[in-house]
């Protein structure tokens, strides 16, 4: 089987991707469509092709069971370009060494995504991060780690440093680009996510402890109705 991306996909740009990438604007033109029903739940049926089919394959796919069987191969897929990588790496140096923090090993990372934008105010069920989540996902790190630093990146800044519990040390991310923001938090050990896809590849990617908001819907909105938390939450990921 083949993968084929189109040449000019912000994925090709982002990571280090091994596949084929085409300029043909029609190459997948008359394929069959296979796209799963709803974002946040499991679709076996998805997977229901031959390797020697020719399909386009989508839309959201966001649960772990997709993916799970192919965890290795996802992960080298999805590293970073090096420039990326060494703009994360960077920043984070820079950010210790202002803080005299000498050695990496010295330091508990947590990176924080919190989505803003257009979840606010929408009208599809998404509870967006409150203060009272924060207070509690920055608990239950800073009560598991002695020396811990958080690492904050967001569309909604100036909500995020009103908002942020000021008694752990925290750090603002915003280095103009999300790619390089999305880097530098996955740089991180572990992760308190909030709600949509950003967030939740920023868990997967960065692989260690990772938090989110367990009320992530508003009662009888339509993401209640696709959201299944077995399928869109690992296991291990802690719900606060």
């Amino acid at each position: 089987m083949e993968l084929i991306v189109p040449f000019d996909a912000d994925i090709r740009k982002v990571f280090q991707i091994n596949v084929t990438f085409t300029k043909s604007k029609g190459v997948c033109k008359g394929f069959r469509k296979v796209l799963d029903k709803a974002h946040a739940t499991y679709d076996k049926s998805l997977l229901n092709f031959s390797s020697t089919d020719n399909i386009q394959l989508g839309t959201g796919l966001q649960s772990w069971k997709y993916f799970d069987m192919y965890d290795r191969q996802i992960r080298k897929q999805l590293t970073f370009r090096k420039n990326i990588q060494n703009t994360a790496e960077q920043t984070i140096l820079a950010i210790l060494q202002r803080r005299k923090i000498t050695s990496r090993k010295n330091i508990t990372l947590v990176g924080v995504h919190i989505r803003r934008g257009d979840k606010v105010g929408n009208h599809d069920g998404f509870n967006i991060a409150t203060p009272e989540y924060l207070n509690r996902s920055v608990s239950y790190y800073a009560n598991k780690y002695a020396n811990i630093l958080f690492l904050v990146i967001s569309d909604g800044m100036a909500w995020s440093k009103n908002n942020m519990p000021s008694h752990v040390p925290v750090e603002f991310i915003s280095l103009g680009k999300r790619e390089f923001d999305m880097a530098t938090v996955v740089a991180c050990d572990h992760t308190i996510m909030t709600i949509g896809t950003f967030g939740w590849w920023i868990g997967y990617l960065t692989g260690g402890e990772v938090v989110y908001v367990k009320d992530a819907a508003k009662k009888g909105s339509r993401f209640e109705r696709i959201l299944n938390f077995e399928d869109h939450f690992y296991p291990q990921w802690v719900g606060l």
